[in-house]
Formats: structure tokens, C-alpha cells, sequence
């Protein structure tokens, strides 16, 4: 689906191709060295071509979770993921969301054109109950969030441990569809 950026230009957020595997490869090697709010050092995603081609496969194959890429001026700047918690029958009512935008690229709009896309196909899925994580002092992401609806449901304290010997608490949040 093509949109309409806050600067006027278009970004399209689609399913990805295997032909993206580098491109996707490169904004989680990228995005991991520019912020604290990922899940991961830099340097600890080590997908090699091959796999994420395989990656992307598996998933697009996958009834139970959604996958999209953001495509900025012909260039994948960014990605996000929306999927079942679980696949047991009691819990098909929850998915959980995830995104990364590369730094350049925040602030136009697009994480919200991503959001939009997957709470059409929670919709599509039946869920009615999306949740993600959220570093506290993540400022600008909470803002977006709570602007579709998110509500903080609880901390979890100390959830990510920094090189540095520091911490960073996260917000569970929830949104009811």
C-alpha cells in the first residue's frame, strides 16, 4: 500500500521479497548501532542472505503472522512484524507487534503507515487484542502508540541490560480492537 508522508513524499509498505533479504539485512545491522530501544547489540544479528531469504519464505507462508517492510525513494528503510502470540485456541485472540525505522527516516510518518497496516490484518485475523514492548524512555515511540490506542499495562523493570552495565525498563502495552 503506497501513502502519503508528512514531507510529501510517498512511502510503500508491502510484504517483502526474498530480493529483499540484504536491504532488511542492512536496516537491523544499521538500526542496531543507532538506538538503545532494539533488542540486540551491535553486532548480534548475524543473518546471512541465504537464511533471511529463507526467513522471508517461511514467513510469508505462515497464516498466523504478517510481515512488512517499508520502501522510501526505491530503498527498504524499514520493517515491522505483527503475529499470533500463540497458536493455542485460547490465545489466537492476541497478536504482538514490532517495528524498526531506520534514523533517518523518523518522524515522516512511516511507523504509524506501518501500525495502520498491521492492525488492518489483526482485523483480517481476528484479534482483538494487540500487545508490544516498549522502552520506557522511548519518547517518540510511546507518543505513536498511545496515539492508536495503546494503554501502558505494566513494567517490566531491568528488561534489557546495556554493554555499559546499565538498564532500561519496559512497558507492556495493550490495545483493544
Amino acid at each position: 500500500m503506497e501513502y502519503l508522508l508528512r514531507n510529501g513524499k510517498k512511502v510503500t509498505i508491502r510484504k517483502p521479497k526474498t530480493e529483499d533479504a540484504k536491504a532488511i539485512i542492512n536496516v537491523m545491522t544499521i538500526a542496531d548501532t543507532e538506538t538503545l530501544f532494539l533488542a540486540r547489540d551491535p553486532g548480534e544479528f548475524c543473518t546471512s542472505v541465504e537464511q533471511e531469504k529463507q526467513i522471508i519464505e517461511n514467513v510469508l507462508a505462515d497464516n498466523g503472522v504478517e510481515w512488512f517492510v517499508a520502501e522510501y525513494e526505491n530503498k527498504v528503510i524499514g520493517q515491522c512484524s505483527v503475529g499470533l502470540i500463540k497458536r493455542n485456541a485460547r490465545y489466537r485472540h492476541r497478536a504482538e507487534v514490532a517495528f524498526v525505522i531506520l534514523k533517518d527516516y523518523c518522524n515522516l510518518g512511516i511507523g504509524g503507515k506501518m501500525m495502520e497496516e498491521c492492525i488492518k490484518w489483526c482485523k483480517k485475523a481476528g484479534v482483538v487484542q494487540i500487545e508490544l514492548d516498549v522502552v520506557k524512555n522511548n519518547e517518540k515511540a510511546l507518543k505513536m502508540y498511545r496515539d492508536f490506542g495503546f494503554e501502558i499495562i505494566g513494567t517490566r523493570e531491568n528488561a534489557l541490560c546495556y554493554q555499559n552495565g546499565t538498564y532500561a525498563d519496559e512497558y507492556l502495552m495493550v490495545k483493544k480492537l
